[in-house]
């Protein structure tokens, strides 16, 4: 048996992070990654998005959080309809592994001067495996116990949004995950439970040179605390967002966004655990590429959101 990872998932579980707490990947640079938390928000841009990102989680924890996401956003010609996907990996621990691809549509309608409500859906397919055998294997008593048996299953996801804008401000509601159904003939002990969010975000502009945007997101999951995401960034001459943020029951984190040109945007955030974990861990790391590409036959308006 490798006592070290036995050591790292006992360790996992007693920090309330096992399969029935926070199960889906969270984002430090959500701000720049918000079709990932709600599908309402592939409204907010008049451009053609393609993002990937990478968060690497508890550098030097051994088993830990490690998410990839790759998604594309576009409006549909001079509609107001609007369409994504995404494709994500997220590996929780030495064991357990989620593999999706979800599509988004996105319905926005005007409500006042560039003020509009946005309700989008989403909706996918996931592959689940659980090989508890890779660590317990040569455990007494693991082999009858349902509890450590290997799972793999086919999960079928529809998630939701809504989302108030306008060019200064965004608030919205969703569950990017709210119902789940197993479309295996296998039986999984592992429940993904519904994550409810509320997002926000202001863009205020101090002068020609400088604009600033606070954010907060707020997650709630039955059977979990409330957790809660604080961030302020600063746009520098149109070129350099540099920001903080506070996330409750975790960490700190330092943010830094450059546009390469105008349309290709690269992001690094690092992350200070203010928990017990920060004993027995080096940080979090998190990169974002972003490219944007004009839609023929609409406007071009920078997107700040």
């Amino acid at each position: 048996m490798r006592i070290k990872g036995l050591t790292a998932f006992l360790i996992f579980l007693s920090l309330g992070l096992a399969a029935f707490g926070q199960q889906k990947a969270m984002y430090t640079q959500y701000m720049f990654n918000t079709m990932a938390i709600n599908p309402a928000y592939v409204a907010v841009d008049e451009q053609m998005a393609v993002t990937m990102l990478s968060r690497h989680q508890w550098v030097g924890f051994a088993g830990a959080p490690n998410t990839q996401t790759f998604s594309i956003h576009t409006p549909i010609k001079q509609s107001n309809t609007f369409v994504g996907g995404q494709i994500l990996r997220d590996q929780i621990g030495e064991v357990i592994t989620e593999t999706g691809a979800y599509g988004t549509i996105t319905q926005r309608v005007a409500i006042g001067l560039k003020t509009y409500l946005a309700v989008g859906v989403n909706g996918g397919l996931s592959t689940f495996k659980a090989n508890y055998s890779d660590i317990y294997g040569d455990s007494p008593g693991s082999v009858n116990d349902p509890l450590f048996q290997d799972e793999s299953s086919i999960r079928g996801n529809f998630g939701m949004g809504v989302m108030l804008f306008s060019d200064k401000y965004y608030l919205g509601v969703s569950s990017p995950h709210f119902y789940q159904a197993n479309l295996s003939f296998s039986e999984s002990e592992t429940k993904s439970r519904p994550h409810y969010m509320l997002q926000a975000g202001y863009l205020a502009k101090v002068n020609e040179n400088l604009k600033f945007k606070p954010n907060f997101l707020i997650k709630y999951v039955n059977g979990s605390p409330v957790q809660f995401d604080l961030n302020a960034n600063l746009l520098i001459n149109e070129t350099l967002w540099v920001g903080a943020s506070y996330r409750s029951l975790d960490s700190f984190s330092a943010v830094a966004s450059l546009y390469i040109t105008k349309d290709i945007q690269f992001g690094y955030s690092y992350d200070v655990a203010h928990t017990a974990l920060s004993k027995v861990q080096k940080g979090s790391h998190e990169v974002m590429l972003q490219f944007r590409m004009g839609v023929k036959g609409r406007d071009q308006p920078r997107c700040y959101f």
